[in-house]
């Protein structure tokens, strides 16, 4: 073999190899790339917002799941929030944030007994105010809870197959063992404040109809005291 045909192909092996290693290497960062998207695609928190769907069309598999027990002050029952949360994709699960609760389970602490605030899983509950026979003194021994006021989302009425903070809103009442579930105002606009302001009274100030309106309930029967609609504030 000639001197120049040796040169020739020592400069064809030192390419090769040189193409060789570049090719590996931009494989190695590639695959680097794609496990690190994955990552945090897997790792990354999801925005979630306040939404049941109750679309029976939509095959998203549905998962359920009991939240931590909340003390229930001078008497032996906890209250457990049921979480409904939906797949979206492989070992990763959307559960719509700790808010999504669409029931309640009442446990006796006592005798392990328990019951559902509701029969089925088909509402949202945005919220449980649990209401005292002493308002005030929160370190008083003999102050207990007597009644429960819960912010429920019964019904789709804007029509667009969710459950969320925009459909109208519920107000109803339990007992604190769950029982004795009854309503006190449908079709709430807007609830603004639920406020025990005396031993045997509660404040509600909501929306219905374009009306603003304050209502006071006595407390623990919740029964309807008195109400009136707020006057509009003149704006000019």
């Amino acid at each position: 073999m000639q001197p120049s045909e040796s040169r020739f192909f020592k400069y064809v092996w030192r390419f090769n190899a040189l193409a060789i290693a570049g090719a590996a290497t931009t494989c190695i960062v590639l695959g680097l790339s794609a496990g690190w998207s994955i990552f945090n695609a897997e790792s990354r928190p999801h925005r979630t917002t306040n939404i049941v769907n109750v679309d029976r069309e939509d095959k998203a598999s549905e998962e359920f799941s009991l939240g931590n027990p909340s003390a229930i002050a001078g008497i032996s029952y906890v209250q457990v929030p049921l979480y409904r949360g939906r797949r979206y994709g492989v070992g990763s699960i959307y559960s719509g944030g700790s808010q999504q609760v669409v029931n309640l389970l009442f446990l006796n602490i006592s005798t392990n007994e328990s019951r559902w605030l509701f029969n089925g899983v088909g509402q949202l509950v945005l919220d449980s105010h649990t209401l005292f026979n002493k308002v005030k003194d929160a370190n008083d021994p003999s102050r207990a809870a007597v009644a429960v006021v819960h912010v429920v989302v019964e019904k789709d009425s804007d029509g667009d197959k969710r459950l969320t903070e925009k459909d109208a809103i519920c107000l109803a009442t339990s007992a604190t063992d769950g029982t004795n579930y009854r309503k006190l105002i449908e079709g709430v606009d807007q609830l603004y404040a639920v406020k025990q302001i005396a031993d045997d009274k509660v404040l509600v100030l909501y929306q219905k109809n374009r009306e603003t309106v304050s209502a006071l309930y006595s407390v623990p029967s919740m029964a309807l005291l008195m109400q009136a609609s707020v006057p509009k504030v003149s704006l000019n």
